[in-house]
């Protein structure tokens, strides 16, 4: 394997590979010296309940709740399992830091830096600890990843499958890899291989996807009697538009479909009530989904009005929350069509602000170290063996004072990477990159322009989501800025392979 020799053949990447071994598993026998149990929030209760349950559908993606009911056949240790996610992370990391020093041969100060991001940094730790399917996520996503950067560079017909392997299961974990497929096509369209690999590469995943969508819509429709693939997205469309509708409902004189006019007095009602300026820059404890998961909310009032039912906690994933997601996802696109410009002044533009400097949400907070019985805690101490999770104060304040800074750290290195990008263009330093390297780069760089306008227009904001991002641009714009640095001091450019 061409990886495998590179490390081998140099004194130096074997050493990176002893390091990064070495810390890794000290890091993480130190942690759970302070931590001893894993993290939990309201969607593990969900994801655990899923698994128990051995359900089709979820609020989420089923893939994590499929994971965890493979990883019970074996075993039920919550550590063993928070260990096996710590691990699949730092292995995935591994690759794809070996695969950026094969590829672009960046500098020693470049190459430690990203060293340390990558395999001594606190948040990958936490990060693990958590039963949820982020960490199943960014490592998967990352291994998708530097499998694209090997189909450019060295492509292997089973390559095709590995890849299509690889993207099935990200988007069965987390739906933000309904881009992914774009991202595939172009490495493809850029590898070196005969047409008809090129196209079963592009079509594997396409078809793997359909099916995976099909099947989840059929599951969906034995409950509410509606096809639908997500219920969750529908919540989040009519989600995103109440936070501009908040501010130019009394100025509406226009026609209200018959099939919203309920819904919109109820909506209107509340805003009347509460003088909700449906603030997204506001924190608060949903983290940009007030109106999908408060309870005073008029989409959760509307949603027991339709079933009778005065109250109802949780009600996620019952069928009258399926049942109001296709409603739900008209009434917002209905909203976002009559007021585009509004959407874009009191949604987009603090979406965008929210992308640079991303909310902490869970990092941070205090509610992952409460055991809430109330959720779900018999699906708990079936799944994983869990009667509680006591955590020390100092260890819990320690968390808090580590992860604070996150979400500055994570606006610089968006700056950083937009400046690096910049510079480097600025510089004409493409002139100089080996064809194949360069083709790596523009997937990178097409892979941040999709995750940006994915992220603004849709999805959630907040630093889990942007985990496996940051590893990308870290990467990517720590070689930007060292060519630029090299470029303006008059040093030799960075050599590519």
């Amino acid at each position: 394997m061409v990886l495998w020799r590179f490390i081998q053949q140099d004194p130096i990447n074997k050493r990176y590979l002893l390091g990064a071994g070495t810390m890794s598993v000290s890091l993480w026998v130190l942690f759970k010296l302070f931590y001893p149990y894993p993290n939990l929030v309201l969607d593990s209760y969900y994801y655990v309940k899923a698994s128990v349950l051995n359900w089709d559908i979820n609020a989420w993606p089923i893939g994590y709740s499929k994971f965890l009911r493979l990883f019970n056949l074996f075993s039920h240790s919550a550590n063993l399992l928070v260990s096996l996610q710590f691990l699949l992370l730092v292995g995935a990391c591994l690759v794809f830091f070996f695969t950026w020093l094969f590829l672009f041969k960046p500098g020693r100060w470049i190459s430690n830096l990203v060293f340390i991001f990558l395999f001594i940094n606190p948040l990958f730790l936490y990060c693990s600890n958590y039963v949820l399917s982020d960490p199943l996520f960014i490592g998967l996503s990352i291994l998708w990843i530097t499998q694209l950067l090997w189909i450019i560079y060295r492509p292997h017909p089973y390559m095709i499958l590995t890849h299509a392997l690889l993207l099935f299961l990200a988007f069965s974990v987390r739906y933000n890899a309904l881009y992914y497929p774009f991202i595939g096509t172009l490495a493809f369209i850029f590898s070196r291989q005969r047409i008809w690999l090129k196209l079963a590469g592009i079509m594997a995943p396409a078809i793997l996807l359909i099916a995976f969508i099909l099947y989840t819509g059929t599951k969906v429709a034995e409950i509410t009697g509606e096809r639908q693939f997500s219920a969750f997205g529908g919540w989040k469309t009519a989600n995103d538009a109440l936070y501009m509708y908040a501010h130019v409902y009394e100025n509406n004189s226009r026609y209200i479909p018959e099939r919203f006019r309920v819904l919109d007095s109820m909506v209107k009602k509340y805003f009347r009530s509460y003088k909700d300026p449906g603030d997204l820059l506001k924190p608060d404890y949903t983290s940009g989904s007030f109106f999908m998961f408060a309870g005073e909310s008029p989409l959760v009032q509307y949603m027991f009005h339709l079933s009778g039912v005065r109250w109802r906690w949780p009600f996620l994933n019952t069928k009258d929350w399926l049942a109001a997601g296709p409603l739900f996802q008209e009434y917002g696109f209905y909203l976002i069509r009559q007021y585009p410009l509004a959407f874009a002044r009191w949604f987009l533009w603090p979406n965008v602000q929210r992308y640079i400097n991303p909310p902490g949400e869970i990092f941070g907070s205090k509610l992952p170290y409460m055991w809430l019985e109330g959720y779900g805690g018999d699906y708990i101490r079936a799944c994983l063996h869990l009667n509680s999770i006591a955590f020390r104060h100092s260890a819990i304040s320690l968390s808090q004072e580590i992860l604070y800074f996150y979400p500055k750290i994570f606006a610089m290195i968006h700056i950083a990477f937009l400046i690096g990008l910049a510079g480097f263009l600025f510089c004409h330093g493409f002139r100089g990159m080996v064809q194949s390297s360069l083709y790596c780069m523009i997937v990178i760089v097409f892979l941040w322009r999709c995750d940006l306008v994915f992220s603004v227009f849709s999805a959630g904001i907040v630093i889990r989501y942007q985990m496996f991002l940051m590893v990308c641009e870290v990467a990517l714009g720590s070689y930007f800025i060292e060519y630029v640095y090299r470029h303006l001091d008059k040093q030799p450019s960075i050599e590519t392979v």
